[in-house]
């Protein structure tokens, strides 16, 4: 790891404005760019950073309150706006409805194309351009230096179902070409660098692999609060907790089948899902393969997209956090509960694995595809608590000296260094 004790850099004055594009995102990406945000405020207090947000953001994080937080950091925060693609007029019947169709989207379009030329002409004034998320999303025409993070190549690879379809995934390669022809990228982990060399073989320069610290910005509260809200969310007794999205490669069948063996010697334990888009998940555990809906006596359910807040309950009063997923950029329910002093369980897979021997952490790992590798890292934890405990409060210490502002410190480099190399 590199040296903890960081200062706060002078920005150079060729590099003085900083441009951030977040015009989507995924939970963890929202608390990734506010974190980001904060580290790089603290290396460099006097850096201009402007943030342009997309409605996604605002809409799905209205909880957390994305443009307030930001403009706390004394970030300026812009509108985000990207073209519509034009209407499928084929359907339309009459010629006099599909030309008034037309006529008005062209009339809309012509606006929206203005003001996104604005946008452009205003990133154009900063040092470096930032895009955060660029999902489904072409590089615009820039002057300036541009980085962006390719995230993972998940739609890449078939996990026993397709994580995205053919077209998608067409899409999706074909536009990350693009911006790696335009724009210089970094990732969170050497796994994600090594995909982006196998997935694009001609791509002929390295990524920079920038480690992550903890995501949640909410700190660890008293035990009785954390109760108290835990309690709140209808969760009660002991639980195993899982934050994810239940797309395909987050592996929720084997989490559920190993828990469902825990209960042989854990009959009272819980299992406790959160994440986006995970409402309506509740019922109870009776086999491996499945859960039998149901609304009392349930011991699996979901709480769908919580607050940070919530979010830093759960973890402090979970027996154990778990990410059981097959591909990843990297854990970031792992960095929350190393960084609160929660018992972490986890895939083998290798992002996970580099970040656990770059951060000095300690988790109990399987097989993701074997449920009974995943029922005995579980049950090394809640079997053996004292020594589960001391393993979680070593990695909290170990997590304490990887901060944002060693994370915001490394990414003003790399700014710096792509805007000399312009």
């Amino acid at each position: 790891m590199n040296e903890q004790s960081v200062q706060a850099q002078p920005v150079g004055q060729d590099f003085n404005r900083l441009a951030i594009v977040l015009q989507t995102a995924s939970t963890g990406g929202w608390r990734y760019i506010r974190s980001l945000i904060g580290g790089l405020r603290e290396v460099a207090p006097h850096l201009q950073i402007t943030c342009y947000l997309g409605t996604q953001v605002e809409t799905v994080f209205e909880s957390e309150q994305p443009r307030r937080t930001l403009e706390k950091l004394q970030v300026e925060v812009r509108n985000w706006l990207e073209p519509s693609p034009p209407p499928d007029l084929s359907g339309h019947r009459f010629m006099l409805k599909r030309w008034l169709k037309r006529r008005r989207f062209h009339r809309q379009h012509e606006k929206e194309l203005a003001l996104h030329q604005q946008v452009v002409n205003e990133l154009n004034r900063h040092a470096v351009v930032f895009f955060a998320w660029p999902y489904f999303m072409n590089p615009p025409e820039l002057s300036v230096p541009v980085a962006f993070i390719p995230h993972d190549f998940n739609y890449a690879h078939f996990v026993g179902l397709f994580i995205t379809s053919r077209t998608t995934y067409e899409t999706l390669r074909d536009q990350h070409r693009h911006w790696l022809r335009r724009a210089q990228p970094v990732v969170s982990t050497p796994f994600v660098a090594r995909e982006l060399a196998k997935v694009f073989p001609e791509y002929d320069r390295p990524a920079r692999v920038i480690y992550l610290s903890r995501l949640g910005g909410h700190p660890p509260m008293a035990p009785s609060r954390a109760q108290s809200i835990v309690a709140e969310l209808g969760v009660q007794g002991d639980y195993v907790l899982n934050l994810n999205n239940i797309t395909p490669h987050k592996n929720l069948g084997q989490v559920m089948a190993g828990f469902y063996h825990c209960l042989e010697t854990w009959p009272n334990l819980k299992l406790v899902i959160a994440g986006y888009a995970t409402e309506g998940i509740r019922g109870r555990a009776n086999g491996p393969n499945y859960i039998d809906n149901c609304e009392e006596d349930w011991n699996v359910a979901s709480l769908g997209l919580v607050t940070d807040e919530q979010v830093t309950a759960l973890i402090q009063c979970a027996k154990l956090v778990i990410n059981a997923s097959l591909y990843e950029a990297g854990n970031g329910s792992g960095l929350d509960a190393w960084a609160i002093g929660t018992p972490v369980a986890m895939s083998n897979i290798a992002p996970f694995i580099e970040q656990m021997a770059y951060l000095r952490v300690e988790a109990q790992t399987f097989e993701p595809r074997c449920c009974f590798q995943v029922r005995d890292a579980m049950l090394e934890i809640l079997d053996h608590p004292a020594e589960a405990q001391a393993a979680a409060q070593r990695s909290q210490a170990a997590l304490a000296q990887y901060s944002w502002l060693d994370v915001g410190r490394q990414y003003l480099d790399f700014f710096q260094e792509i805007r000399r190399g312009q």
